[in-house]
């Protein structure tokens, strides 16, 4: 049954708290990179923030199906949600890797794509506080928005340096093995970010 009372503006509230999640994963994550031994003290809540914001998409949608006023289309908060959703799943699986590793020694550029990644954090939570009011905050949106895209520069730049560093044959190849897929999880989550960024700008857009 539809409801049409109001404009639902707590579907806002629902995407800003999966924007903390992501924040709260890319602090971890930035700290277990500092230390890849100290994942087991971090392990019990990243399942649980990937438990977390995995219900909270699954009632955004399901909400979206039961209302017929929003504040902004319905499918415009279907891609939002996915696609900051598909983030925090790229940051779960990269430290679901590190425990999976039984890694003992930690990774320089691990560390600063880690940091690259908490400030995505930060940009998104502030982002998503500022949709509420897409005309007014508009400039501020995009400008935050295109500070994702270089980011996300920022570390496929330390990615490529880094996976033509491990290949030049110093590294022991089962370490090799293991960072390259971690690094390669942790650049796919920045994409998503970037990709994230991506329909922010289109959504603020179509409504400012």
């Amino acid at each position: 049954m539809f409801s049409i009372s109001n404009k639902h503006e707590e579907f806002f509230d629902y995407l800003m708290n999966n924007a903390e999640n992501f924040h709260r994963g890319a602090v971890i994550t930035k700290e277990v990179m500092k230390d890849v031994t100290s994942i087991h003290l971090y392990i019990k809540e990243v399942v649980k923030l990937e438990h977390t914001s995995d219900k909270i998409n699954q009632d955004i949608i399901m909400k979206l199906c039961r209302v017929f006023i929003t504040p902004i289309d319905r499918e415009d908060f279907y891609k939002l949600t996915c696609h900051l959703e598909d983030c925090i799943d790229q940051l779960h699986g990269g430290l679901m890797r590190v425990s999976l590793y039984h890694l003992t020694k930690s990774s320089p550029a691990a560390e600063q794509i880690a940091e690259q990644l908490e400030l995505m954090g930060q940009e998104l939570t502030k982002i998503f506080a500022l949709l509420k009011n897409i005309d007014k905050n508009e400039a501020e949106l995009m400008e935050r928005a295109n500070r994702l895209s270089k980011m996300e520069t920022d570390v496929d730049n330390i990615y490529r340096r880094e996976i033509s560093r491990i290949f030049q044959g110093d590294e022991p190849l089962l370490d090799v093995i293991r960072w390259k897929d971690i690094l390669g999880t942790l650049e796919d989550t920045s994409d998503e970010v970037e990709q994230l960024g991506n329909v922010i700008k289109e959504v603020t857009m179509k409504y400012a």
